[in-house]
């Protein structure tokens, strides 16, 4: 009996594959993660969305959480026509396809055991989601409190617009039977409103 060729639809099959056994490593790095995360960790929630066009403007890598989140672009020394070009010839021209992501929000425990609280944006690229910038949120971390919860405004995991909410639960003493409640917003330009909410 000749051999027959493949039809398409093993062909298509087979492609499919090649993806999933050519990148066990990765499925190694993901099982490793839980186990390589500090027990210093006590919350992390993320949502929202930022995106960022070529004609932002960059701002400091020392902000404090009443600065804008956003990143300066990468300085070098190459020529910016030549950096341009090869960026189109890779159809990665940044006027084209702009930089998106989203925000996470982390609560850890500090020497002291009170907890600290970081606010950080991930890019989405082509190798997964990459930290761009995490900054300490001072609002919460100078009041020496213990973060009881975190919980993101939108739980849908699809943000309609840019920018991120969550709710920040603390005690300034342990001994309180109910906690605090704390807003902190990132608008569509990137600007973070920390304030306690008035329920």
């Amino acid at each position: 009996m000749p051999m027959s060729l493949c039809t398409p639809k093993t062909l298509l099959f087979l492609a499919g594959l090649i993806p999933a056994l050519a990148s066990p490593s990765l499925a190694q790095d993901i099982d490793g993660i839980a186990e390589s995360l500090s027990e210093r960790v006590l919350f992390v929630t993320s949502g929202g969305a930022w995106i960022e066009t070529a004609s932002a403007e960059p701002t400091s890598t020392d902000a404090t959480s009443e600065d804008r989140v956003t990143e300066p672009q990468a300085e070098t020394d190459a020529d910016p026509a030549e950096v341009s070009s090869n960026a189109d010839a890779a159809g990665t021209n940044p006027e084209a396809a702009p930089q998106r992501g989203y925000y996470r929000l982390v609560a850890l425990r500090g020497p002291d055991n009170r907890s600290l609280l970081h606010l950080q944006q991930i890019a989405l690229t082509a190798d997964g989601p990459e930290l761009i910038q995490s900054i300490e949120v001072e609002e919460i971390n100078t009041l020496g409190a213990y973060v009881t919860d975190i919980r993101p405004e939108d739980s849908t995991g699809a943000a309609s617009q840019p920018g991120f909410a969550a709710y920040i639960y603390l005690k300034t003493d342990p001994t309180m039977v109910e906690p605090e409640t704390w807003t902190l917003y990132v608008d569509e330009f990137g600007d973070i409103v920390v304030e306690k909410s008035s329920n």
